[in-house]
């Protein structure tokens, strides 16, 4: 029992977890584990770490148990080198990709044609930031959320004829999406007036009003400044209804000009809420209106409240989305 814990052998057992554990990542980082898996991507890679690390960690105590002293020296040193390069690359492959965001905008598109040019509302930075609405903004039916991930490449269709399918007509241009060589997005081409509703290319998350539905299209709005629409097919993404999108949301806000206290009833001769609040979370949805928490400014709950959301096609509120900047 005694020479499992001599100071080689302790020192044998450290360096194949972390040395394993190294391997886990660099080996899901090979397969692709965590592409396409969003927010849990990383989760999944770090889950391919410790399964190695930890299967490492155990194998390291029968090997310790045959084999000598001396070879167990040898294989540290073996294993410290090995976990010096793991180090090393990636510390060189964090810094190559620093320099490479310093010196290019996030949003910095490479034109696949001299026709082409840049979206203005794509050259923002990251940030979440309330998407503000007016009344007199068209409420349309939700929102439709592309899936860059399986399509690269987002088709926009002018008029089209129903009865046919997407396959026979003709795209009047696109949105594409690549990857660069650390596996975040970047904007290949896009139309000069496209401008979504809320976006972060660095993610390929876009959202774009989306305003009729049909079998094999989804009518969106392309541009939320001056109404420009076009087509999409309906496969190449996510619609999001006003109740699924309202639910994605952070947090939501009050039009300026039209601040409501909130209510213990969905009506709107209900008791008010009397708590004071600095932020809102969507729990439940109901055609015009919200079930919310009631928040402090570090986001604990307070309370719940009803407030509401639309009046026939005008909607009442504002809304923050994760990773997203609004385009406007």
């Amino acid at each position: 029992m005694k020479n499992f814990f001599k100071p080689a052998r302790i020192a044998f057992y450290i360096l194949m977890l972390l040395t394993f554990f190294m391997a886990g990542l660099y080996f899901a980082a090979l397969i692709g584990a965590g592409k396409g898996q969003g927010l849990a991507g990383g989760a999944i890679v770090l889950g391919y770490g410790l399964l190695f690390g930890g299967i490492a960690f155990i194998v390291s105590f029968f090997i310790a148990y045959q084999v000598k002293h001396k070879l167990i020296v040898r294989f540290n040193w073996i294993l410290l080198l090995l976990l010096a390069i793991a180090y090393g690359i990636t510390h060189y492959r964090y810094l190559e990709r620093q320099k490479v965001q310093e010196e290019q905008p996030n949003f910095k598109r490479t034109p696949t044609t001299e026709t082409k040019t840049e979206p203005t509302a794509l050259l923002r930075p990251n940030n979440t930031k309330t998407l503000v609405n007016s009344e007199e903004k068209e409420l349309g039916i939700g929102f439709f959320k592309p899936n860059f991930f399986e399509h690269p490449t987002l088709y926009l269709y002018g008029n089209v004829t129903t009865e046919k399918t997407v396959r026979e007509h003709t795209p009047k241009d696109s949105l594409a999406l690549g990857r660069d060589q650390f596996g975040d997005f970047k904007l290949i081409s896009a139309p000069p007036y496209l401008w979504p509703e809320a976006m972060n290319s660095q993610f390929g998350i876009f959202y774009f009003k989306a305003l009729t539905v049909g079998r094999e299209f989804i009518e969106i709005e392309v541009n939320s400044k001056n109404g420009k629409t076009a087509l999409i097919d309906k496969n190449q993404g996510t619609l999001l209804f006003w109740p699924d999108f309202l639910l994605t949301t952070n947090n939501v806000s009050f039009i300026s000009g039209k601040k409501q206290t909130p209510k213990i009833k969905p009506l709107a001769n209900a008791s008010e809420v009397n708590t004071l609040f600095v932020n809102m979370k969507v729990i439940t949805v109901t055609s015009q209106w919200l079930k919310v928490n009631l928040q402090n400014k570090d986001y604990r709950n307070l309370g719940t409240g009803w407030i509401q959301w639309r009046d026939n096609n005008q909607i009442l509120i504002n809304y923050t989305l994760p990773s997203i900047e609004p385009s406007s």
